[in-house]
């Protein structure tokens, strides 16, 4: 899988996208389009994958992209008949970038949105507070909301996803089409071979190529995938712990172990008594 192009249609009487979503899961693949996007957890947790980076993420969380920066997010399994939740606001740079953020009363927000090129999470906000507001609001309203949300959102604490490693790559296509793959095969055996292929490189220029966007091996990026998914599935389930080794992609429960110690400091077992 490659990262996918999404098209995005406000509608004919507006140019923002408001979505709201109640789904059993989030169903998107990892995908990129030009818009910036604004997204809002309301419901759910699991990992996100924005560029080369996965975390883990909450409910609570509020997170801005930049434009075609790939991401995803794949929320851990739900009991039947619960639902994730998330509010998601997408609007193409032209709507801002042409007009209000050339007046000088918008540099604030400006910059703000120079830095979501990165991904940009916020640390401390009450964007819930407008979602019954935006649900309300005729299109000419919700506009001027939003400029209200990124006006306060601009002051926020916030920290970067990405290094600049990845957005200063000039070859975006080939790194989304790596990743896709990654993000949908790290548990399973991964040759450099097959990805190299992917990346129409020889395995030899492939892992220079790798290694200059990412300041990582392509195994090391796999083995924090892994480590990321086990950690979630530690936090969030009673799987065994051998089953989350395997579930995650670790065929040697001893080297899950070793390794999980080190990455964390406390062994699988001790990290889940301690959650």
């Amino acid at each position: 899988m490659k990262a996918v192009y999404e098209h995005i249609n406000p509608g004919a009487s507006q140019s923002i996208a408001y979505r709201h979503f109640d789904l059993p899961a989030f169903e998107s693949p990892f995908h990129y389009h030009p818009e910036y996007e604004l997204t809002f957890i309301i419901k759910g947790d699991g990992l996100r994958y924005v560029g080369s980076q996965i975390e883990e993420f909450i409910e609570g969380e509020l997170v801005l992209l930049g434009p075609n920066l790939p991401h995803c997010w794949i929320n851990r399994e739900l009991a039947e008949g619960e639902h994730v939740k998330a509010f998601v606001i997408q609007f193409h740079p032209d709507i801002l970038e042409k007009s209000l953020l050339n007046l000088p009363e918008f540099d604030s927000v400006k910059q703000l949105l120079e830095s979501s090129k990165d991904g940009v999470i916020f640390t401390n906000h009450d964007f819930d507070k407008y979602i019954p507001l935006l649900n309300k609001l005729k299109p000419a309203g919700q506009f001027l909301k939003l400029l209200e949300i990124f006006l306060e959102l601009s002051s926020s604490q916030k920290t970067s996803i990405l290094h600049k490693t990845y957005t200063e790559n000039k070859d975006q296509h080939r790194f989304q089409e790596v990743f896709g793959y990654i993000i949908t095969h790290f548990r399973e055996n991964i040759s450099l071979e097959k990805v190299a292929e992917i990346a129409m490189l020889s395995p030899t220029s492939f892992c220079r190529y790798f290694k200059k966007i990412t300041g990582k091996t392509l195994f090391e990026i796999i083995l924090e995938y892994r480590l990321e998914a086990a950690a979630q599935l530690l936090l969030r389930t009673n799987t065994r712990i051998s089953q989350v080794a395997f579930e995650s992609g670790f065929e040697d429960i001893p080297y899950f172990n070793r390794t999980f110690k080190k990455w964390k400091g406390v062994s699988p077992n001790a990290f889940r008594t301690n959650r």
